[in-house]
């Protein structure tokens, strides 16, 4: 199998020492890489008793065969470890370079555990492995990190990074990379900050093989171009390269897809703010590509002045939506602000909002009061309260700030009164920007994913309804109708065969957007077939995206997760709109669509695989 190094370099921080692992052929044959091999490694490595913060946890670094190539999306990579937020397995994807830069040292994955004796970082440089002293960096932002490190040992290391969230273990902590993209959900930040990591800053200079370049070469220049050329064919406001997923504000809005007011509402007076064209004219947007990237949907801002004035990576939907729709903001200068702070000090916006706007009702509600919440009046629309709420949070302050950083189960469970109520969370981590009360199969979905808890990108079939996105290949085509969206007719099947879709994309490694601007599953295969020389066909695919997930699924179940946390659904989401275009509709029947969500997967009536479904997969090994 040509594309891949079939290594892993491996670090033990407690004791320093440096080893590589060779991998049998097979494996990235049938894991292909990124979250596949993620999974595989935690198989192996992190058994039960094993917690999230202990040094015996394993954080993996992995690329995938797209990892390299001059591709549009390719610039993705994928972070595997068990999550403090919920205690079981977490896949969270991030681009730049960073991913780039460890392939060519001759890696596909980097496997990290124990726990250094003071704070360092790992310097990868080709095949020479470093542990540095990182005690100067401790307690600095990720970004200054970044800029310490490279002043140190070179501008051409990229550099992936905890800020103080990561080193203060809260529970939603994310890893920075290339000061503009961030590995957000599932509280990896906390991971490498329990073990005393601080960094890891990669530079490789080698090149793999592919089975046919020239092909690779023809494929790469083809949709390179394609997808710059279906991106500008869109009408302006739909543009990425203009204005990223900002695009997505009103196009979610006529659908009933914003989270507003905690949920509970379609829209707001000037709502539209926070969105295309807007975003683009107020932020001073400029695209800020990824690397071989045509679509640039990232977006670097400027705020020259005013009490929210700063420069850097803008905010994605995902942010905006939950910092600002959900608190029914309109001020997006405070928004973008507010979301800086938390991308420098290394905190996953969605749940951060989330938290947010918890603390918003519970303060209309009594829960919380002026003495709780330091004196800020916590109504709704109030961008300064949240503003310097969001740095409370980030800076671990005693009290509500501490307790909303454990994220919205801990805040529940501290605060009470009736609280859990308007917590939107689900399958164990707080709920993204997208309403099920939309698309019915965001829910299911949520319920079921088996690798990042209540995710939006870990299996992602509302953007059937939301985008009109389609799987041609795997036998999602045009005969969908939008009624669809209110329906648990084909749910299962919609569901299931996107989440073996996010797991082939998350372990190539590659990125989804670009589905959205021309590129297919087509593509996908042409381009891994030139590369691996593996001519697989579009069943091997999608076999190799269950496989994935049906071992994704076994490590929930050793972690202890059952059926209960597949059925354990946000009473918010059952409460119907008032108004807009899901007025009265919610997704009555959900925990029955469970039931026929395990039947479908061929598992038994608890949600567990069955023998002879895990021997179709070809993981004989793995029953136990």
């Amino acid at each position: 199998m040509k594309g891949v190094w079939n290594k892993m370099l491996r670090v033990d921080l407690t004791n320093r020492k440096v080893s590589v692992q060779v991998l049998p052929e097979k494996v990235l044959e049938n894991f292909i890489g990124g979250a596949g091999l993620g999974a595989w490694v935690l198989w192996n490595e992190v058994p039960s008793e094993v917690k999230a913060l202990s040094p015996e946890n394993r954080i993996v670094f992995a690329t995938g065969p797209f990892q390299g190539n001059r591709q549009t999306g390719s610039a993705k990579w994928t972070i595997v470890s068990k999550s403090p937020a919920f205690e079981a397995n977490a896949t969270s994807c991030v681009t730049w370079k960073w991913g780039i830069e460890l392939k060519k040292t001759g890696y596909d994955a980097l496997v990290v555990h124990g726990k250094a004796d003071a704070p360092v970082y790992i310097k990868i440089d080709d095949g020479e492995v470093t542990v540095c002293d990182a005690g100067n960096l401790w307690g600095k932002d990720g970004y200054s990190t970044e800029d310490s490190i490279q002043d140190e040992i070179g501008k051409d290391f990229a550099v992936s990074c905890i800020g103080p969230a990561g080193e203060q273990l809260a529970k939603y902590a994310c890893i920075i990379t290339g000061k503009c993209s961030f590995a957000g959900r599932g509280g990896l930040g906390a991971v490498m900050g329990s073990k005393n990591l601080k960094a890891v800053a990669v530079r490789g200079s080698k090149t793999v093989e592919y089975a046919n370049p020239e092909q690779v070469k023809a494929l790469n220049k083809k949709v390179n171009r394609l997808v710059l050329e279906t991106d500008q064919a869109k009408p302006y406001e739909q543009r990425s390269r203009d204005h990223g997923t900002s695009r997505a504000t009103l196009r979610h809005a006529r659908v009933g897809n914003l989270p507003v007011k905690n949920w509970q509402l379609d829209t707001y007076e000037g709502y539209e703010k926070l969105g295309a064209p807007c975003y683009a004219q107020t932020l001073n947007v400029k695209p800020h590509p990824c690397p071989s990237c045509t679509l640039a949907c990232k977006n670097y801002v400027n705020v020259p002045e005013g009490p929210y004035s700063f420069e850097g990576e803008g905010p994605e939907y995902e942010s905006y939506a939950m910092m600002g729709h959900n608190l029914m903001i309109t001020d997006l200068e405070a928004v973008a602000y507010a979301g800086h702070m938390a991308n420098i000090y290394g905190m996953d916006t969605i749940s951060l909002g989330a938290c947010l706007a918890w603390a918003y009702e519970s303060f209309e509600k009594g829960v919380l009061t002026r003495e709780d919440t330091y004196g800020l009046e916590l109504t709704w629309g109030n961008a300064d309260a949240m503003v310097k709420l969001t740095e409370k949070i980030l800076k671990r302050e005693e009290g509500l700030g501490y307790i909303l950083g454990e994220g919205l189960m801990e805040a529940v469970r501290h605060y009470g009164k009736g609280s859990e109520a308007w917590a939107v969370f689900c399958n164990g981590l707080e709920m993204p920007a997208h309403d099920p009360r939309s698309a019915f199969v965001a829910g299911l979905s949520y319920l079921t994913g088996a690798s990042c808890g209540g995710n939006h990108e870990k299996g992602n079939p509302q953007h059937i309804f939301v985008a009109n996105m389609r799987l041609p290949e795997f036998g999602i085509g045009d005969q969908i109708e939008d009624e669809e969206r209110h329906s648990w007719e084909n749910a299962s099947k919609y569901t299931v065969t996107f989440q073996h879709y996010a797991n082939i994309i998350d372990s190539m490694v590659h990125c989804k957007f670009v589905d959205r601007s021309g590129y297919t599953m087509t593509h996908m295969l042409d381009t891994y077939n030139a590369i691996t020389g593996l001519n697989w066909d579009f069943e091997d695919l999608l076999r190799a995206g269950e496989r994935i997930f049906t071992l994704q699924r076994l490590l929930q179940l050793r972690y202890g997760r059952t059926i209960e946390h597949n059925k354990s659904f946000p009473q918010r989401i059952m409460e119907p709109k008032p108004d807009g275009y899901v007025a009265g509709v919610v997704p009555e029947g959900i925990l029955d669509a469970v039931d026929d969500y395990y039947r479908y997967r061929g598992w038994d009536e608890n949600g567990v695989p069955t023998q002879g479904k895990i021997r179709e997969m070809g993981l004989e090994e793995f029953i136990k």
